[in-house]
């Protein structure tokens, strides 16, 4: 018997694979052009509220325009992402942006990072790309990383329909509410791993976590502000 045979492989591949800067840079315009990024960015360092020099975790970096974003408002940011190249183009642009991002190779279940050592921590648009069974374990490790006290911001897809609603509406309004991202919308509903709101928030609350506000922007995309206890 191997130690921890059961654990889940979140190094294996996830949605597009990126195999190239060049895909990543392609990757990343076109969110930038279909999100307002920045202004996402800009919300999420007024939650965290922390000061210049204060130690920031980005889990599941992606391109790392969080990243990015609070290493010019003059953080300490470390980025963790499963993808490889996603942390070399992180590391690139960062440069190129006169600052720099400290990276590591590995997911919410191995980063391995010491306890405490974060004033806060930043997730968005990962933590769905594991189970629920696994979502415990991942923010259990975010708030061991984080002092007593610490920030940690998630947002991500999370479905909340009335208690009366069958979730089948539910997923189609989501669907439809991305006309332009309509098959990549569809496909996450069928394979990912995106939960209920009650499920949520009883996750982060067993993980050490009390929700200080939350809310939802647009369309089942919600945006969670916690305190580690």
């Amino acid at each position: 018997m191997t130690e921890k045979d059961w654990l889940w492989d979140e190094m294996r591949q996830v949605g597009t694979d990126y195999a190239d800067l060049a895909e990543v840079e392609a990757y990343d315009a076109r969110m930038g052009a279909f999100r307002d990024i920045d202004g996402e960015n800009r919300e999420t360092l007024d939650l965290l509220a922390v000061a210049p020099g204060a130690a920031v975790l980005e889990i599941g970096c992606g391109t790392g325009r969080f990243a990015r974003a609070a290493a010019a408002a003059g953080m300490v940011v470390t980025a963790v992402d499963v993808s490889a190249v996603m942390l070399d183009y992180v590391r690139r642009k960062a440069a190129e942006a006169g600052t720099a991002v400290a990276t590591r190779h590995a997911g919410f279940l191995t980063m391995g990072l010491p306890d405490g050592a974060f004033d806060a921590a930043v997730s968005g648009l990962a933590l769905h790309h594991l189970p629920d069974l696994w979502k415990l374990a991942a923010l259990r490790n975010v708030a061991r990383a984080l002092k007593p006290g610490g920030r940690f911001v998630l947002r991500d897809v999370v479905f909340a329909p009335a208690a009366d609603e069958a979730p089948e509406p539910h997923f189609e309004r989501f669907a439809a509410s991305l006309p332009e991202m309509r098959v990549p919308a569809a496909r996450h509903v069928a394979r990912e791993f995106s939960t209920y709101d009650w499920i949520m928030e009883g996750l982060l609350r067993r993980a050490g976590f009390d929700i200080v506000s939350q809310g939802v922007p647009v369309e089942s995309l919600a945006v969670y502000l916690c305190r580690k206890r």
